[in-house]
């Protein structure tokens, strides 16, 4: 079998080489890392980064890369040739991209499952070119994304699995931190407050009101006794401080001087949910296959509508400039 590379077989070879270090630049750009993505406290920030442009850019180039495998499959008549283009070009630009961007480190053993996504996606191309006889560019490029991107959210799943699993203390502290935020939170904590308060005031409004409907007590007001008749008057005056600003004020700070709790009060306060709620536990237990899940759903997701469109736009467009060159 003849393996001499043609002009066509370099060109395609520096097209793929420079696609993946254009994505893999915005990658780096947007300062997402793997492991900041699996801590809870970096939340905030995280969504902040994937808000970025940066972020967009990276979603636009990151299906080029396949669109220039695939095609560059199709019209290729020995695989050998594929091979030795499409993983050549992606393994050096990984590579590269590694060596160049510091960010992107963590994703090394993602990296690798990348390959191993594109070597059987060209495998399967040069299977399924023999077989298609209409639409074959669309089902071409449909069967390189969907192919690769099972492959990378299995890499993403297994990579975030093993991370969880092998770092659980500190994962499952992340989650007690944000429920411990939450419990002593000052949202929680001014939202409780106001409930407190309401409550008590409404006791002591129904209480002043039974007092008052009693027949002895409205007796009193014609009392010839001054001490009888200044505890009516007294009743009176207060039921309607009840209803006051000021009285509510005067009840919010004697609150606010014994709601100072503990840390070590709200830790063991979440240890008793803890117990009385196993599902505290398993969620504890199962984590790595929760955020595992989380991850390879989400890219998938992301692999099956944006990254599906974008990939035969870029094929189609690609056809059609290779065309008008040849």
């Amino acid at each position: 079998m003849d393996l001499k590379l043609t002009k066509k077989n370099y060109v395609f070879f520096a097209l793929i080489f420079l696609s993946i270090i254009l994505w893999a630049y915005f990658l780096n750009a947007t300062g997402l890392m793997l492991k900041e993505m699996l801590n809870l406290n970096e939340l905030g920030n995280i969504i902040s980064k994937l808000n970025s442009s940066a972020f967009l850019f990276f979603i636009f180039t990151f299906p080029l890369t396949i669109a220039l495998n695939v095609f560059h499959c199709k019209i290729e008549e020995n695989k050998i040739n594929s091979f030795i283009v499409g993983l050549g070009g992606t393994l050096i630009g990984l590579i590269l991209s590694i060596m160049l961007f510091s960010n992107l480190q963590g994703y090394l053993l993602v990296g690798v499952f990348y390959l191993i996504g594109r070597a059987l996606t060209i495998e399967l191309i040069y299977t399924k070119k023999l077989e298609l006889k209409k639409y074959v560019s669309l089902r071409l490029l449909g069967t390189g994304i969907h192919r690769t991107g099972t492959i990378l959210a299995l890499g993403l799943f297994l990579v975030v699995a093993m991370t969880v699993n092998t770092n659980q203390e500190f994962y499952s502290e992340q989650i007690d931190n944000q429920l411990l935020k939450i419990a002593g939170g000052e949202d929680t904590t001014n939202q409780l407050t106001d409930y407190y308060v309401d409550a008590i005031i409404e006791t002591q409004q129904q209480t002043a009101n039974q007092i008052i409907e009693l027949p002895q007590f409205q007796a009193l007001e014609t009392s010839i006794d001054p001490n009888a008749v200044a505890f009516h008057t007294a009743i009176l005056a207060q039921k309607d401080y009840l209803k006051s600003p000021e009285y509510r004020q005067t009840i919010e700070a004697e609150i606010a001087k014994k709601q100072n709790v503990s840390e070590d009060q709200l830790k063991g306060v979440l240890d008793s949910v803890k117990e009385q709620m196993p599902l505290f536990g398993i969620i504890t237990d199962f984590l790595w296959l929760i955020e595992g899940f989380a991850f390879f759903s989400i890219f998938l997701l992301l692999s099956n509508t944006i990254f599906y469109v974008l990939t035969i736009l870029y094929g189609l467009i690609i056809e059609q400039i290779f065309g008008i060159i040849k």
